[in-house]
């Protein structure tokens, strides 16, 4: 195998020393650690309450079937722990549990499936990484909670869960990943009442939640799905403590509260009108809590929003009486953990009249190889591509190398102007003004230097109507997009993917053109 010494390098350079001492560490503590036997009843633990605030989707249909990420599996006779045949993420969503706090599962159903995973744990290897370890944490502790079951294996297969975690805490990859370990081991500390769970608990939410919580309270990975699931879990965590007040946990309650405000305005802001989010970065409908559960739960929890302007996250949404517009001119993120980032820099949204328009063309997989590789890709985005390469250098499935700059200009109350050095390497710098008045949008795209070949993509949403004019198309019979300075207007098909496993065939425009190219998009 060859091995790209410059793409590593730019690759590594971002990461933190800490993640590059845990992946050695991991690495070699595997070789010679490993615990293979079954947990030993235990029989002390605290009695907690838990009242499920959001129900998870139904992902458990029926006789061992599940469905997860669109694909459904029936278990003929015993459930397999280690299913490899739909690759990582689907086994992974079967570790997690989550189908135990779905609406209508039994309690006897969920001890049954429970007890078919204990019987087989010292044989499952995937679904003790730290990851699924950390959902399945905290779908345990909530389902017996809920249901006030006391079953010592079950209540030692926890135990043995909890302190594995905590020897093997995600700094190797820290973002969302750590802050999940954070969140399990807070469910952990509350059921056993044990300091050590606390004290770990709250010395990562402390850290992470300053960290990964942007001043504008977007999380720092600038996906709006996986911001949904941290809030998800930050409202379980202030839902928990309310259930059950202990004295450890205390000190911690006033933060979560405030990040949780923060979180929700943000999501406030991001969420159209519609109530769906836009499908930027690694984000797909169906898999966190929707923005209105997100919102409804707040309102339970009374959490009020801190009603913060969108600023450090990077995007930009005008809300008007008949369209929304969401912009991206923010920095591939996060600097040190941008597995979940697109080639997307000057990315766009449009709904018109609560209707999408121009999308994103959201992700499908996060299996290595060309759709992943493909949806990742500026070409994939609405934006600009410089001699058929993407303005961010992603690959492999989670990696990001060489990434573009993000410099904003001039940001005025209906204009902004920002410009990227993601083709400095071929002489060229790509600077991108937005305007916008109630019934029109203006897109110019400036590129200094000798592009030789620059192609601007605009990705209608499937339902849309479209029919091509002299310099443009007519939208919905009533909208139109026209375009100055084109060298050439095509259409292409592409794949949208609003879900994991699902696509659906639409069309993107092509416009190939030169040094500047003016986009006008007229609403009626």
């Amino acid at each position: 195998m060859i091995i790209n010494i410059p793409l590593l390098f730019h690759t590594v350079r971002k990461l933190r020393f800490i993640q590059i001492y845990y992946q050695l560490w991991y690495r070699f503590k595997s070789l010679f650690i490993q615990n293979n036997k079954k947990p030993k009843p235990i029989s002390e633990w605290m009695k907690i309450k838990w009242i499920d605030g959001l129900y998870n989707p139904k992902t458990y249909l029926r006789n061992n079937t599940f469905k997860f990420i669109n694909i459904e599996h029936s278990f003929e006779n015993k459930i397999n722990w280690n299913l490899s045949t739909y690759k990582k993420l689907w086994l992974y969503n079967l570790n997690y549990f989550d189908f135990l706090n779905q609406e209508a599962l039994s309690k006897e159903e969920g001890v049954k499936l429970i007890h078919e995973f204990i019987d087989t744990y010292p044989s499952v290897i995937d679904g003790k990484e730290s990851y699924p370890t950390a959902l399945r944490l905290i779908n345990w502790i909530k389902f017996i909670s809920r249901h006030q079951i006391e079953d010592p294996c079950i209540f030692g297969v926890i135990q043995a869960d909890a302190q594995r975690l905590c020897n093997n805490l995600e700094y190797h990859l820290l973002g969302n990943h750590l802050l999940e370990n954070a969140f399990a081991l807070w469910f952990s500390a509350h059921l056993f009442n044990n300091s050590r769970y606390f004290k770990i608990a709250k010395h990562l939410l402390k850290k992470e939640l300053e960290e990964q919580i942007l001043t504008d309270g977007g999380h720092f990975e600038l996906s709006p799905m996986y911001h949904q699931l941290m809030l998800y879990r930050v409202l379980d965590c202030i839902h928990l403590s309310k259930l059950n007040p202990n004295k450890f946990a205390i000190d911690l309650y006033p933060l979560l509260i405030q990040k949780a405000s923060q979180m929700l305005s943000w999501l406030e802001n991001i969420t159209y009108t519609n109530g769906e989010i836009p499908l930027v970065n690694d984000s797909v409908n169906k898999i966190s809590p929707d923005s209105n559960s997100l919102f409804s739960y707040c309102e339970k929890l009374q959490i009020s929003s801190a009603h913060m302007k969108l600023s450090a996250s990077g995007y930009r949404m005008v809300k008007a009486s008949n369209f929304e517009l969401l912009m991206d001119v923010g920095q591939i993120g996060a600097s040190y953990q941008p597995g979940h980032a697109h080639a997307d820099t000057f990315n766009f949204e449009l709904y018109i009249n609560n209707t999408p328009v121009f999308v994103d063309t959201g992700i499908s997989t996060y299996n290595v190889g060309d759709i992943r590789a493909k949806e990742r890709s500026t070409e994939a985005h609405n934006s600009v591509v410089v001699n058929n390469i993407s303005s961010s250098v992603v690959w492999s499935g989670f990696r990001v190398a060489k990434r573009a700059k993000v410099t904003i200009e001039n940001e005025l109350e209906q204009s902004i102007q920002a410009s990227h050095d993601g083709y400095l390497n071929l002489g060229v710098l790509h600077k991108r003004a937005w305007a916008w008045n109630p019934h029109k949008i203006s897109i110019i795209d400036d590129l200094s230097g000798t592009p030789k070949n620059a192609k601007a993509y605009f990705h209608f949403h499937p339902e849309v109507n479209f029919k091509a004019t002299d310099n443009g198309f007519k939208i919905n019979n009533k909208h139109s997009i026209c375009f100055e300075n084109a060298i050439s207007i095509n259409t292409k098909i592409f794949e949208f993917a609003p879900e994991f496993n699902k696509r659906i065939n639409s069309t993107c425009i092509e416009v190939i053109f030169n040094k500047q190219l003016k986009t006008s998009i007229l609403i009626e």
